[in-house]
């Protein structure tokens, strides 16, 4: 069960919020377009951890909450941006053009995946690509749709199977 913050314990939070501003962009920097978000992220963590424990260095654990997203949102992006290059783009031969039929291949399997994808039950959708795509843990991912770490894990095996049939009947 979830207690009120301290007087004295809010305020080391608040403090450590409105203080930490400068050194929040400083390592939220690397993210453009996301800096201000994540640095809400990392403030609103804080309160939480803060609402379940007492909390002995508000500001240095805030910083590395800050730290901790940006990592994770550096890996989202560099994850999606290997997901969704075509096949044939990172070959040994960096400079040579990409055949035309293995891109129109990886093209047309992108499309079949996101069809399939696409009719997904809304909760396993968002789990899969929670999961998959924004690379959150199963624990994150329970928390986050109010569910339990098995139902996760049901949905996302549930999503790998329709997604590997799904593929499947389009080789055919």
């Amino acid at each position: 069960m979830k207690q009120p913050l301290r007087a004295a314990q809010a305020d080391d939070i608040e403090m450590a919020c409105r203080s930490g501003a400068k050194g929040l962009k400083a390592i939220t920097c690397r993210v453009r377009e996301d800096e201000a978000d994540l640095a809400q992220d990392a403030c609103l963590k804080l309160v939480e951890i803060a609402a379940k424990e007492p909390v002995g260095a508000p500001t240095h654990l805030l910083f590395r909450l800050a730290r901790n997203l940006v990592i994770d949102r550096m890996r989202s992006r560099a994850r999606a941006a290997r997901l969704f290059q075509p096949e044939g783009l990172n070959e040994q031969h960096p400079g040579s053009t990409a055949d035309p039929e293995r891109t129109l291949l990886a093209t047309e399997r992108l499309r079949r995946a996101f069809s399939v994808i696409d009719r997904m039950p809304d909760r396993r959708r968002e789990a899969f690509l929670l999961h998959r795509i924004d690379g959150l843990t199963y624990l994150q991912i329970a928390r986050r749709m109010g569910v339990s770490v098995k139902a996760v894990e049901k949905h996302i095996s549930g999503a790998m199977l329709q997604l590997v049939q799904g593929m499947q009947e389009g080789d055919r």
